[in-house]
């Protein structure tokens, strides 16, 4: 095989191997999403009051599960509402039901409220960016198989149009064995010389 062909082999097949090993070892972090115990991220719970939000944190607010999604909340920050309602019970754990989350827009104490005898904080942002990693290297990991399956590709054309064009050179070229040879140059011995003038003027 021809070292251009050789070396986009190699590059392609070594891409390949670590892109399936980046790929192998996300999907076993992300096999672990759905196995998340939120219990382990409470960070408050209690009724109503001033609670100190950080705002590079996500928070997700639940309640007992005998209540419902019509229950009222409110965190409120600087005279703003930081509070999304979004009641999904896919999000439940034990005996906690998610109402919404709350999104700070900065570090401090937020007012929220809650009509319910008891809630709690879960910080969703931290497990989930760990996850959220995970994605990014499976698609990286996708696009490096993609990227070596096109060089792959490319080293398998150049090896094949590299013998074609030598076999097309082979069948051009003409062989000649030393009796055809002495053949050809008898040949051109005998043939008959050009001479200047006309006969009847040479002496």
């Amino acid at each position: 095989m021809y070292s251009g062909a050789k070396a986009l082999l190699v590059i392609g097949a070594l891409g390949m191997l670590g892109s399936l090993v980046l790929i192998g070892s996300s999907s076993d972090g992300l096999s672990d999403v759905e196995e998340i115990d939120w219990a382990e991220w409470i960070v408050y719970k209690g009724g109503d009051g001033e609670i100190y939000l950080d705002e590079t944190t996500g928070y997700t607010v639940y309640v007992d599960k005998s209540n419902d999604c019509s229950v009222s909340v409110s965190a409120m920050f600087r005279g703003e509402e930081h509070y999304d309602a979004y009641c999904d019970s896919f999000y439940d754990f034990d005996n906690w039901m998610q109402l919404g989350d709350i999104y700070p827009s900065g570090s401090g104490y937020y007012d929220i409220e809650v009509d319910a005898d008891e809630f709690v904080l879960v910080d969703w942002t931290t497990p989930m960016n760990t996850d959220m990693e995970e994605v990014e290297n499976s698609a990286i990991g996708l696009m490096g198989c993609c990227l070596s399956l096109v060089i792959l590709m490319i080293s398998v054309i150049v090896a094949v149009s590299k013998k074609e064009s030598e076999v097309v050179i082979g069948q051009n070229q003409v062989i000649l064995f030393p009796e055809e040879m002495a053949s050809e140059e008898d040949s051109q011995s005998e043939s008959p010389q050009k001479t200047d003038g006309n006969w009847w003027e040479q002496d």
